[in-house]
């Protein structure tokens, strides 16, 4: 009975010589290369008395599944067996016979065979590498979700890093290889792949659980950092003017904090939400909002969400405030809609403006000053430009997380 081993070889085809190194050291073992398999490369090597067997990987000609009947027999005839293809790029050929002469004496011949390999993979390298970007990018266009979620953001950028690292690696070494061919500088056959394996297994592992639930998991986390509580319930100081002191008709009402969930989320009201990490070490959400008292009137009178954030730095703060202010003037249903701003004037403030939403049916109000930035989405008979220098006094005193 033949014993057969899968193994992935998790080598890249920009190492050629280190993959011929791992399969003359597996056919020393006794492990003698069968096939590779498309996915992941599982290599199946059968069990055999161990021999000193040579493997060559020969760059594909064309975009071919195997190579010609006329390739197979001249390769043949000096003592190259074909065996099988790894990744779509080379083809494996074993010698048994440890003495037979080299496929290539002539560097720049076989530099030829690389050139095509080197421009297709390099193809791939800036697709998988421009896609990266985007999501890279996310933060930036999205700095407020770095706050939301630190633990899942830094583990998808260590990931994604880590995967760019290993594409650009390894287009840069395929290009290393064909400058040295073309410059007459044989080909290397023995390289260590140790390292190699233990990168990308890193990697590989990285990816697994990046797809894995354990995404979800760090989400999770990320979310019982924050600690949600009633407004009447909270005693210490909090970044915020109370609806009253805007002016609030006799006739409406602040109902208590009472949760309600709506597809899973909290659809509440007059709450404090507030939380701290490395980012922002004090942050806070706080949603007021008023009820006529009036059951044959609309049920909500006025409402006000103020976002105040202590940043790590000054420039975190302005892009966090950029995002909260754009989320904030952001209408369901209608697109295309720019908020118009008024820069105020306020001394000691990095930045201040007043916005005005769908002709003032909301208001928005931002001010920041140094790492420190306040926005006030506020919608009712008020208005958030009379009551500039109450905001402005939130910025006296600092705040606890709850």
């Amino acid at each position: 009975m033949k014993h057969h081993l899968y193994l992935p070889t998790f080598l890249p085809v920009s190492f050629p010589d280190a993959m011929e190194t791992f399969l003359e050291d597996m056919a020393k073992k006794g492990w003698f290369l069968k096939k590779v398999g498309y996915f992941l490369s599982f290599c199946q090597f059968e069990k055999g008395t161990p021999a000193p067997v040579r493997y060559r990987l020969e760059p594909v000609p064309d975009t071919v599944r195997t190579p010609s009947a006329e390739m197979v027999q001249f390769y043949e005839d000096f003592g190259w067996k074909y065996l099988t293809t790894f990744s779509h790029f080379f083809f494996i050929f074993v010698a048994e016979n440890p003495d037979t002469p080299e496929i290539h004496c002539d560097p720049l011949v076989q530099a030829k065979g690389y050139k095509r390999m080197c421009r297709n993979f390099s193809v791939f390298g800036l697709a998988s590498l421009a896609l990266l970007a985007i999501f890279l990018g996310i933060p930036l266009y999205h700095p407020a979700f770095l706050l939301e979620c630190p633990r899942f953001s830094a583990f998808a950028l260590v990931t994604l890093l880590a995967f760019a690292v290993l594409i650009l690696w390894s287009v840069l070494r395929l290009w290393k290889i064909y400058r040295n061919l073309s410059q007459g500088k044989p080909l290397s056959h023995r390289k260590g792949y140790l390292h190699i394996f233990s990168l990308q297994t890193i990697i590989l592992v990285l990816l697994v659980l990046f797809l894995l639930p354990f995404s979800d998991k760090l989400v999770e986390w990320d979310e019982n950092d924050q600690i949600t509580q009633a407004l009447t319930a909270v005693e210490e100081p909090l970044p915020y003017v109370p609806l009253a002191e805007m002016g609030i008709s006799p006739d409406w009402v602040q109902t208590p904090y009472d949760p309600i969930t709506i597809g899973g989320k909290n659809s509440d009201s007059n709450y404090v939400r507030s939380r701290s990490n490395v980012l922002a070490p004090a942050t806070f959400q706080i949603s007021q909002t008023a009820y006529h008292s009036d059951p044959n009137m609309p049920a909500v009178a006025t409402s006000m969400t103020s976002y105040y954030g202590e940043m790590a730095n000054s420039f975190l703060a302005k892009i966090v405030g950029m995002d909260f202010a754009n989320l904030y003037a952001d209408t369901p249903g209608i697109s295309g809609y720019k908020m118009e701003k008024e820069p105020l004037s306020l001394s000691g403030f990095s930045e201040a403006y007043y916005g005005n939403i769908l002709g003032n049916a909301q208001l928005l109000l931002l001010l920041r000053q140094d790492n420190r930035v306040l926005i006030v989405h506020y919608a009712g008979d008020a208005s958030l430009k009379d009551h500039v220098e109450d905001f402005a006094k939130l910025f006296t005193q600092s705040y606890t997380p709850l």
